[in-house]
């Protein structure tokens, strides 16, 4: 099934994925503005009630953001460095945006620390009242990285259950998971071959690349992996279709697609408009002195692979959706 659904015009070719910082050096001279903007009323996976469902039930709610905002200034994909520092600059982003430090208390980026914030729900909003700031300080540097996201089918899947994989990770004429010996790999429980090919690089389906290394760095499949491997109270399935149904539903939550007025050949006539970057580390300064600026701690277990904050930025309708978990270990 194609993933054609709310998308609106292609734009130029994207630059190859690397990881960069932006900087005030690189920053627009023109500010931007934005505006936080309600959930919406259609289906939005992080609302509806079968996806929701899911992601509470592989730990991937109470740990979890998800806002939509708005901005002015039109948005250059060439050059999204001043972009993403004014982001992380706007009083608006740093009220409903927050982000979970070492002390499991839910923060603004930049700002300060909310009061009495501990434990907040997924779909909680904070009262503007209630941010205190820590300081006058301001966003100066953002080390992100472009993610590839040009997918607009399921088709990246069709390996898992075609009957090619070797081990088998699905069972014949069936959608259920093919089952081995529980292990423990990368701090992750392993109890089938699913997530065995996803954390075991000496399994025969990794080293065979089952799924060709090009399409593992596409953003719809990163988003597979985080819900497979889930949170640290992950009640894993036993199929595969309620991880690719959700991977599906947030996929369209995040970004857009548009049809192809002309497919050049392409059997594909759908193309992704949406640029999305994986943010890396944000760093702060005094705005009124010559201060050393400092990393803001975004996770509380830095390093973890379940950490994500990703920026999905529609610059056709001049939208940023931001999806966002810290890992939280269970003990």
């Amino acid at each position: 099934a194609r993933l054609v659904s709310r998308l609106t015009r292609s734009i130029l070719p994207r630059p190859s994925q690397v990881a960069r910082m932006a900087s005030t050096a690189h920053h627009d001279t023109s500010r931007r503005v934005f505006h936080a903007l309600h959930d919406p009323t259609g289906a939005w996976a992080f609302t509806e009630t079968a996806s929701r469902s899911f992601l509470r039930k592989w730990d991937l709610s109470k740990n979890a953001r998800a806002r939509r905002f708005r901005y002015t200034t039109p948005f250059h994909r060439m050059n999204p460095d001043g972009f993403l520092v004014d982001f992380f600059n706007s009083e608006v982003v740093n009220e409903h945006l927050q982000v979970m430090g070492s002390d499991k208390q839910w923060r603004s980026v930049v700002r300060g620390v909310p009061k009495g914030t501990a434990g907040l729900g997924d779909g909680d909003r904070e009262d503007s009242n209630e941010v205190k700031n820590v300081g006058n300080k301001k966003c100066v540097k953002v080390a992100y990285e472009k993610i590839q996201c040009t997918s607009t089918s399921m088709q990246i899947f069709d390996p898992l259950k075609d009957g090619s994989a070797e081990p088998r990770i699905v069972r014949d004429k069936s959608d259920a998971l093919m089952r081995r010996v529980e292990d423990i790999i990368q701090g992750f429980p392993v109890g089938d071959e699913l997530r065995a090919f996803l954390l075991d690089e000496a399994n025969g389906n990794f080293e065979n690349e089952l799924v060709a290394p090009e399409n593992r760095r596409e953003f719809l499949w990163k988003i597979f992996e985080h819900l497979v491997l889930g949170g640290a109270s992950c009640q894993y399935e036993d199929s595969l279709s309620p991880y690719e149904n959700t991977t599906k539903a947030v996929y369209k939550s995040l970004v857009r697609a548009k049809k192809k007025e002309e497919t050049d050949g392409d059997e594909t006539n759908a193309a992704v408009v949406s640029d999305v970057y994986l943010i890396k580390s944000v760093s702060v300064s005094a705005s009124c002195a010559t201060e050393t600026e400092t990393e803001v701690q975004l996770f509380p277990k830095p390093g973890h692979k379940q950490n994500w904050c990703y920026l999905c930025v529609d610059p056709w309708r001049k939208h940023v959706t931001v999806w966002y978990h810290g890992y939280v270990p269970y003990w």
